[in-house]
């Protein structure tokens, strides 16, 4: 969504400046990223902004100048795709694709170079819409115990191996599935923000969890590995992009046998 804004200057004579502004989804599409990293870029001044109530503006030309900027670490895997590479690292088989689409990904998988977290990154920040919200404490406690619900993100890492220490007090993490996430906003009230104290994560296309179970089953590290490349902290960013490589090494170790 695109806004225009007129600035009306007076040096004895008239001048009108049209600014034309989007929003941080419309900003996030252009980039190719979600609306979690284009806040995160305004919060730390690498993108240009302005706030309206809880809302933030952008100028379409600072937006097109971060994207002139920018480097195009490469396409995004389709979000199928995404997560059939996630379920395969882990010793899945992606049930969700064709036999024929499955057996291209595993061929991406064998040729699949040591991508280093901007290449993890870049292939898989399709997988998910993510969505940065404002709740009440007690509906986060009401959200962990939905059916169906899946632990995400930094918190969920603890005891898992991970090479991350000392996280301050994470911001929760949820998956939650496209159908079910309008009803649950309004029922409890939650709404993007840009003070957020919860994040959630809905995966595009597919369900990736059906044998996980309810909010107690457990994710697996790739998809884990996965959430800690969108962290703000570099400590995280790196621990997941290790665990891929772990897992992508395991994986072709396997597969050569």
């Amino acid at each position: 969504m695109s806004f225009r804004q007129i600035y009306r200057f007076r040096y004895g004579c008239r001048k009108e400046v049209v600014v034309v502004e989007v929003n941080v989804a419309e900003a996030a599409r252009r980039l190719g990223v979600n609306d979690s990293r284009v806040r995160q870029l305004l919060r730390a001044g690498e993108l240009r902004g302005r706030r309206l109530g809880n809302s933030w503006l952008i100028p379409a030309e600072e937006v097109a100048r971060r994207e002139r900027s920018e480097r195009r670490p490469g396409r995004p895997l389709a979000p199928k795709r995404a997560w059939a590479v996630l379920d395969l690292l882990d010793g899945g088989r992606a049930a969700w694709l064709s036999d024929p689409a499955r057996s291209q990904v595993r061929r991406y998988l064998a040729d699949l170079q040591v991508p280093g977290p901007d290449g993890w990154w870049a292939a898989l920040r399709g997988r998910s819409r993510v969505l940065d919200v404002v709740a009440h404490p007690a509906a986060i406690d009401r959200l962990r115990r939905v059916d169906g619900l899946q632990q995400a993100g930094p918190a969920a890492v603890v005891g898992r191996g991970f090479d991350v220490v000392d996280l301050a007090d994470p911001v929760p993490e949820l998956y939650v599935a496209a159908e079910v996430w309008p009803d649950l906003a309004r029922s409890l009230a939650l709404r993007e923000g840009a003070e957020p104290n919860l994040r959630i994560r809905i995966p595009r296309e597919v369900w990736p969890f059906a044998d996980a179970g309810s909010c107690g089953g457990v994710v697996s590290d790739a998809v884990l590995a996965a959430d800690l490349l969108e962290s703000d902290e570099p400590r995280p960013v790196a621990a997941g992009a290790a665990r891929l490589d772990e897992l992508l090494d395991a994986w072709l170790r396997e597969r050569a046998r």
